[in-house]
């Protein structure tokens, strides 16, 4: 049995969730709720000292980072396969979880924080943010932190830059999508997985909007959509995080 350590809006978290649907692999969950900050309690920090998840643990072993743990399932779960046999799709399928790791997951960041969850960490016992803050693992989360639980308000400039990001990187998933049915080629695999999430994210934030006019996107969507797996990966509605608010 595999366990994963997982909050169930999380964006990455997501992206593991449907590769283990996709695959058939069963698995047990452990909550991270990341509206309390459980990531950076001392006891999951010393299973994953970066502070984020999700954590996978097979066998006793502890595999981090969903990228590599979306690999780890493909190569030890072989029997349905979600990398492409040509050496060129695979190369693309690399290109495309890639440009979601460095463009597609950073550029949400922002508006999650400073839309979604500064409202739930208003909630919390300020002495409780505290000291997670200090637990951060780096100066660059513990700064994330402190701003998004600082109750300013929101960053407005820094959210629309943020929206100019997810609009070029949606011209260029348009281009690439316009040419062949998946990322990787003709055939479905990782990087379909990877991308998924920024698009439930996006719908999340009210930016669908942003591929109102990119067909060759909005029949991707229609498609992955339609997957049992992708369906079984995503969060219910009572799971989701709060609303996104602009003020």
């Amino acid at each position: 049995m595999l366990t994963l350590y997982h909050d169930w809006d999380a964006f990455c978290c997501i992206k593991v969730r449907f590769c283990l649907a996709e695959k058939g692999i069963r698995w047990q969950g452990e909550i991270v709720d990341l509206q309390k900050l459980d990531q950076l309690r001392p006891e999951y920090l010393a299973l994953n000292p970066n502070g984020v998840v999700p954590t996978l643990i097979h066998d006793g072993s502890v595999i981090t980072e969903s990228t590599v743990i979306n690999e780890y399932l493909d190569e030890v779960f072989p029997e349905v396969p979600l990398a492409p046999r040509n050496p060129v799709e695979r190369a693309q399928m690399r290109i495309w979880v890639k440009f979601e790791d460095d463009v597609l997951h950073p550029s949400v960041k922002l508006p999650t924080y400073q839309l979604m969850m500064r409202h739930a960490f208003a909630k919390l016992p300020r002495e409780l943010v505290e000291a997670r803050i200090a637990a951060a693992p780096n100066k660059a989360q513990a700064e994330k932190l402190r701003s998004a639980s600082s109750g300013a308000v929101v960053d407005a400039a820094a959210v629309a830059a943020a929206q100019e990001v997810m609009d070029r990187a949606l011209a260029r998933m348009e281009a690439r999508l316009s040419i062949v049915p998946w990322f990787a080629g003709e055939t479905f695999s990782l990087a379909d997985i990877a991308i998924s999430p920024f698009i439930d994210r996006l719908e999340w934030l009210s930016y669908a909007g942003l591929w109102g006019s990119r067909p060759a996107i909005s029949s991707w969507i229609g498609r992955m959509k339609a997957r049992p797996a992708y369906r079984e990966a995503m969060p219910l509605q009572t799971q989701r995080l709060p609303a996104p608010r602009p003020d």
